[in-house]
């Protein structure tokens, strides 16, 4: 069950059960082909990846609350990974390999990869051809999260000329235990030696990125899971961490961070690095025709 179901109220449409829609205009059964699309990142310290946005049909689908997340997904929530280009080793399991190639009718959908970061408190905006698809959704990770990522799931594209907001809230792929452990760190590692950070690996992606960097600790002992110690409490390598899953997709629960930046349990900073819902606002801009 989508939680994106839409409440007309004469000239405003009202996103309930995961975003708040504010319209000017109406929705129509005919779609926009060309839309302009702004994402404003809202959070304080966390930083967004590459977007995946998707104009798409009932057939396809980016992610949906309640349900297990796919492989595709968890490429992008653990390591912001979308198609082949940004990580070979994706191959056959990202959304390239699930939806087809970019920029093209794939007949159930057609998508692009919006580069780069989008740093707290700024807005950057995009023209997206949605090839008369009725759907739209849209998925970029957070950083430095664990696999923590900001999506839209599957609202119907507005196509009356007019402006429409949405507020997009932060969800927890539940692919990975969030031990809020720095990635850059090489004093601890996954179980048989695994080197922290990205897809399949336990440690929060990002904490190398410049601009992410000097706000990160070390010295934490883990959150969800703690260095030397499984899920379940039992002994494994003095310094090393396992990894785990807490699925499935939900909201995500914010970062615990904490304010030490040699020990503890987090490596996130708290008074930088916890937000609140909702982390994102896109905005839609159906033009005159």
């Amino acid at each position: 069950m989508k939680n994106t179901h839409v409440k007309r109220t004469g000239m405003a449409v009202t996103k309930i059960a995961g975003l708040t829609a504010l319209a000017l205009g109406t929705l129509s059964s005919v779609h926009a082909v060309e839309l302009e699309i702004s994402i404003t990142n809202l959070t304080q310290g966390n930083y967004f990846t590459p977007r995946l946005v998707v104009a798409h049909t009932d057939a396809a689908d980016v992610f949906e609350v309640g349900t297990p997340a796919s492989t595709a997904l968890a490429w992008l929530a653990e390591a912001g990974v979308i198609d082949d280009a940004q990580e070979p080793a994706s191959a056959g399991q990202n959304f390239e390999a699930v939806l087809g190639p970019a920029d093209t009718d794939n007949g159930s959908n057609t998508w692009h990869r919006f580069g780069g970061l989008v740093a707290p408190a700024t807005t950057l905006t995009y023209t997206f051809d949605t090839m008369d698809k009725p759907l739209l959704s849209l998925a970029s990770m957070l950083i430095p999260t664990n696999d923590a990522f900001v999506g839209l799931d599957s609202i119907e594209i507005p196509t009356e000329p007019g402006t429409y907001s949405y507020y997009l809230n932060a969800y927890d792929a539940g692919t990975e235990l969030n031990d809020e452990l720095n990635s850059t760190r090489t004093d601890i590692t996954g179980v048989g030696g695994t080197a922290l950070g990205g897809y399949g690996a336990p440690g929060v992606a990002g904490a190398g990125a410049p601009p992410i960097a000097p706000s990160m600790s070390v010295g934490g002992l883990g959150v969800a899971v703690q260095v030397g110690q499984d899920a379940d409490g039992n002994a494994i390598g003095a310094n090393e961490v396992v990894d785990g899953t807490d699925g499935p997709v939900h909201i995500h629960r914010n970062t615990l961070g904490d304010t030490s930046a040699t020990d503890g349990a987090s490596d996130l900073n708290s008074t930088v690095h916890r937000w609140l819902n909702p982390v994102a606002k896109v905005t839609i801009v159906v033009p005159a025709a």
